[in-house]
């Protein structure tokens, strides 16, 4: 026993160097991969992980934010390598990723307090579930800080948006934070976020309802932060907010606050006339590329058109129409620095590939119809010119960074045309335009329903490879020529998320699909890290997580039993006896050797290889 304690405690030593987790999914890029992890090989993790521990929090047991990594960060004149847990509760816990367990905790933000406390519409029952003024499935017991936030290290500091308690309980207050890494100490005063469309005549913008087009307090801010620059003089700090799905909802908003000076120098709303339009992306952030401009992709919005003749709700003419509305929509953000805390923010490009009221549901799955490119954000392939995004509808969008299109519903400005469904059929089934609706599932007139295949979150890309891992449906990879933008089917894993609801044809399966990152030393030992739902709907209720991890490159030598190549499965937290609630929108971290796995259950788990 005190041989094997021993080599536990050797694999918590800290390394000789460190590689920094900053950012949601590791870059401004979001690829999701770390290519400078040097301990883990496909090898080695099939040998096997132990959890070597867990970083308690001890407040509300949601952890929504991926957790960050800062190597030798000095905490109290030591050297610690720092893990950065962010709750649902208002606080960060800053945690020594080496220490033993109960031990390791350096500081917790002090600050941050009073967390939103939703209202109960309606209590849970054996056969009703919670609801709230704020979820509709009632799932989080409190609401704080939703978002990942990000780590400025020239300034030995993080930014974090949560929402706080308001003199109105109905309504939660949206905040802008700096923390100090040193101590958890903020730094300065928490800023309210602000945002109001102004006509020549400096007067409110109003849209369709009469309504002033306004940032309000209370609007979600899901999307990860974004620093652009990651590392140098004069970063721009980008946070996108959500809108709504209803006319009269809030408009999705786009804000800009200089770094330099801490303030706010900008905000730009998505949607004009109609309504949401939303930044919130799976939980993913915004990307950037090397000359700072912004991507994003936007949510369900525009206008509500009468879909029927028994439609009560009747909406107006027109909606994302490309001047001023751009729900459904890839934009392309333009920044300019005018001075010390100043600046100015626009739309540069944008691509919106389809209108809500033209995909029309069939047979009256309105499920079906809930497409919502917006759960899904853009990545930015290095080396290439490319972005590349697939949201609810699982097809991906293959654009030329260089130009957007300005097109709407015009599908010939992809690079990948007709676009293929990452999430749905091994084989890449094609849509043909303008006819892009397609079957899913079991057959309605035998009074069967169709599945959802959405996808949460983004793709992850490393070596010119892709991996997507949608409802309902198993990890899949894929092929991407960096030049032409040509996507190829690769290969499969044989497990499938939500499995029960995924085979029963008499639901829509179950949510959120696979969170997904990749590890690698450069183009070598390329691993893929998986987290998603085992059984049951994580949208509707607390379920069930594994964990699992993929060779990226070797194939098993059995194909799957439909003749696909099936990825091959290395390892997965069930071996380690280890069971946790899925968190539902939060990716795996890898980070100097070791696996961190947020859960619903008041902690991240932390693995390593066994010794």
């Amino acid at each position: 026993m005190l041989t094997i304690i021993a080599l536990l405690l050797a694999v918590m030593l800290p390394p000789q160097s460190g590689t920094p987790v900053l950012t949601r999914s590791y870059d401004n890029a979001r690829t999701g991969a770390n290519t400078t992890e040097t301990t883990f090989t496909p090898d080695l993790v099939a040998k096997g992980l132990v959890r070597v521990k867990s970083l308690l929090i001890s407040d509300d047991p949601r952890v929504e934010a991926q957790p960050l990594y800062v190597p030798g960060l000095t905490i109290n004149n030591e050297v610690h390598n720092v893990v950065l847990v962010s709750s649902m509760g208002n606080h960060v816990f800053a945690f020594d990723a080496d220490a033993p367990q109960g031990k390791d905790l350096l500081w917790t933000s002090t600050l941050l307090t009073n967390p939103y406390h939703p209202i109960v519409k309606q209590e849970a029952s054996p056969t009703q579930h919670r609801e709230t003024n704020v979820d509709l499935w009632g799932i989080n017991i409190l609401w704080g800080i939703i978002s990942t936030p990000v780590v400025d290290l020239d300034a030995n500091q993080m930014y974090i948006v949560n929402w706080t308690q308001g003199a109105d309980p109905k309504k939660p207050v949206m905040l802008l934070h700096r923390l100090s890494l040193s101590d958890g100490k903020e730094i300065g005063t928490a800023q309210l976020l602000k945002g109001a469309l102004l006509d020549a005549n400096g007067k409110p913008v109003m849209d369709a309802r009469n309504r002033a087009v306004q940032l309000t307090p209370d609007q979600k801010q899901r999307a990860a932060l974004l620093v652009s620059p990651l590392h140098g003089p004069h970063k721009t700090l980008f946070i996108g907010i959500t809108g709504g799905e209803a006319p009269g909802a809030p408009h999705g908003w786009m804000v800009a606050v200089d770094v330099d000076t801490f303030q706010q120098t900008a905000a730009i709303p998505t949607t004009q006339r109609g309504f949401g339009g939303g930044i919130w992306q799976g939980a993913q952030g915004p990307s950037s590329d090397d000359q700072g401009n912004v991507y994003v992709m936007t949510g369900n919005g525009g206008f509500n058109k009468k879909r029927n003749a028994q439609d009560t709700n009747p909406g107006m003419s027109g909606e994302f129409n490309g001047t001023t509305d751009f729900a459904e929509a890839f934009l392309k953000f333009n920044y300019q620095r005018t001075g010390v805390g100043k600046g100015t923010l626009k739309i540069a490009d944008w691509f919106i590939p389809f209108r809500d009221s033209e995909r029309t549901p069939p047979n009256g799955v309105m499920d079906y119809q809930d497409q919502d490119l917006g759960s899904g954000a853009p990545i930015l392939p290095p080396g290439t010119n490319l972005v590349l995004g697939a949201g609810k509808d699982g097809i991906l969008y293959v654009l030329d960074r260089g130009n957007l299109g300005r097109k709407v519903g015009d599908l010939s400005v992809l690079k990948q045309n007709p676009p293929i469904f990452v999430t749905f059929n091994g084989l890449g089934l094609k849509p043909f335009p303008p006819n892009i609706d397609f079957p899913l599932g079991g057959d309605p007139a035998l009074g069967e329903t169709r599945k959802t295949h959405h996808l949460h979150g983004s793709p992850v890309y490393w070596n010119g490879l892709l991996f997507t891992w949608g409802e309902n449906e198993s990890l899949r990879k894929w092929k991407v020529d960096p030049n032409s933008g040509h996507v190829d089917f690769l290969g499969k894993s044989t497990e499938i998320a939500s499995r029960a609801m995924a085979l029963d044809n008499h639901t829509i399966g179950g949510m959120t699909g696979g969170m997904v990152s990749v590890s690698s030393n450069g183009k070598n030992n390329g691993i893929i890290w998986t987290l998603a739902p085992i059984e049951g709907n994580a949208n509707q209720g607390v379920v069930k997580g594994i964990a699992r991890a993929y060779d990226a490159t070797v194939f098993e030598s059995t194909p799957n039993a439909d003749g696909t190549a099936k990825l091959k499965l290395l390892w997965d937290s069930t071996q380690s006896g280890v069971t946790f609630d899925f968190s539902k929108f939060c990716p795996p971290m890898v980070a100097d050797g070791k696996l961190y796995v947020a859960t619903y259950n008041g902690r991240v788990d932390v693995y390593a290889p066994k010794p």
